[in-house]
């Protein structure tokens, strides 16, 4: 349970995730975050420590700078992506069947066979 708190702890927490979601293999340091989503440094600071901290975010040192990206190799990143997903579908009014066609149809593709 201390991975979901870290995860989904505050509103800011879902922004972070949910701008890296919507933007594949984003970088970006904490200025920029803290500005693109009009937060304090501090607060971002906090937050990318969670994510950090829960394996969702990475960073890497380039130059003198420190730049956060989407840790896809993580399996709760994963797991969230999917469920992101899924809430997605929820809201473009998809029943539960096609919801679950599609993740499978997709899970196939990523194999090269079709699941049943």
């Amino acid at each position: 349970m201390e991975i979901l708190k870290k995860i989904f702890g505050n509103n800011t927490h879902i922004k972070v995730i949910l701008l890296y979601y919507g933007n594949g293999g984003y970088f970006n340091n904490i200025t920029g975050l803290a500005k693109m989503l009009d937060k304090s440094h501090v607060t971002i600071r906090k937050v990318v420590s969670d994510l950090l901290e829960a394996g969702i975010l990475s960073e890497m040192d380039i130059g003198k700078s420190r730049v956060i990206k989407i840790n896809e190799e993580n399996p709760y990143t994963e797991a969230l992506f999917k469920f992101i997903n899924s809430m997605h579908g929820i809201n473009e009014g998809k029943s539960i069947g096609d919801i679950i066609e599609q993740r499978t149809e997709r899970a196939g593709s990523k194999t090269g066979r079709h699941i049943s």
